[in-house]
């Protein structure tokens, strides 16, 4: 028997709460080396993450149904001044055209809106000439644009394919909750998610009216428009299911279905939005003795649901090229 498999051999005499304290050891090293807010500009793709989030934080600020007049301006010229230096030390090109091509968009969307904004004008030209590129030809899809709720019903009919390229996040709704009947059937349909050894540990909780927007309001992620999302269904997935070898399979199983229900709620006509749950223990739990929620119930993620109006704005946000995000070991 070789050292590895001794150790491993070792490692499974130990009691269940040692080996788990032990796991958690590792993942605290792990998050410790590895997570975004630790030395962030000394690591390329840290900084392409962040970059990538700080631009759609812009693109979600045009795509609420109201916004402040000149919204944006100190995050947009801080945005400008982390890609000039992410341009300096990786001379990266390809990777800031999208973030370019989204300032481009905010400068076209103030400028309709009467709002003078000569600094950030300024600094776009003079970061695109160290980039190399000409801001007229930045034709990446960027920014937001207007679409039918006739036409993304549609398409959510269609084929996968077209189901998948027809959903997008919506950030506001009708004035009226959505119907009890349509929730059903996506939740019917997302059930059909696989599971680890089909144990199908997940679970919802679906808020109405004032608790939707009381628990959207703690979760904080949706400041500006948590008001107009009238439902909320929280996905969870039960940790009593998972056995002591599988200790992180809630989130795995917790995240199946939650993707499997967003896809159901767009296919039964119904307009929805994720809104993250990765928050430190003490917000989650909170969250949890507030509205309801088991505490052996690990909280995946929240989804804003809700009635279509005829006409929506929304995030274009383009998508990385899967070569770039894929290998193929061969």
């Amino acid at each position: 028997m070789n050292c590895k498999k001794i150790k491993n051999a070792l490692f499974e005499r130990l009691p269940l709460s040692l080996r788990f304290l032990i796991e958690t050891l590792r993942y605290w090293r792990s998050l410790c080396r590895y997570n975004a807010s630790k030395r962030t500009d000394s690591d390329q793709r840290k900084m392409q993450y962040t970059l990538q989030r700080e631009t759609h934080v812009i693109e979600k600020g045009m795509s609420m149904r109201t916004t402040r007049r000149g919204f944006g301006q100190a995050k947009v010229l801080a945005l400008m001044g982390r890609l000039q230096t992410y341009v300096e030390k990786y001379a990266d090109k390809p990777f800031v055209v999208y973030p370019l091509s989204t300032i481009k968009e905010y400068i076209v969307f103030q400028q309709k809106d009467g709002v003078a904004i000569p600094q950030i004008e300024t600094r776009f030209d003079e970061l695109c000439k160290q980039v190399g590129v000409q801001p007229s030809d930045l034709h990446l899809p960027a920014g937001i644009r207007m679409e039918q709720c006739d036409k993304l019903q549609q398409a959510a009919k269609g084929d996968f394919r077209s189901l998948l390229y027809s959903r997008h996040s919506i950030r506001y709704f009708a004035d009226r909750l959505p119907s009890h009947q349509k929730i059903a059937e996506a939740l019917e349909l997302a059930s059909r998610t696989p599971s680890a050894c089909n144990r199908q540990a997940w679970h919802t909780h679906v808020y109405f009216g004032e608790d939707s927007h009381r628990l959207l309001q703690m979760q904080s992620g949706c400041n500006g428009f948590h008001d107009d999302i009238h439902c909320s269904i929280v996905v969870t997935a039960d940790m009593k299911g998972f056995l002591g070898h599988e200790p992180f399979q809630c989130y795995v199983d917790g995240g199946l279905y939650a993707q499997n229900l967003i896809n159901a709620l767009h296919y039964v006509g119904l307009g929805s939005i994720p809104l993250s749950c990765g928050f430190m223990s003490n917000k989650l739990n909170e969250m949890k003795k507030c509205f309801h929620i088991p505490d052996s119930e690990v909280m995946i993620v929240i989804i804003g649901v809700g009635e279509m109006l005829p006409e929506m704005k929304i995030a274009i946000s383009t998508r990385k090229d899967f070569t770039t995000t894929n290998v193929f070991h061969t």
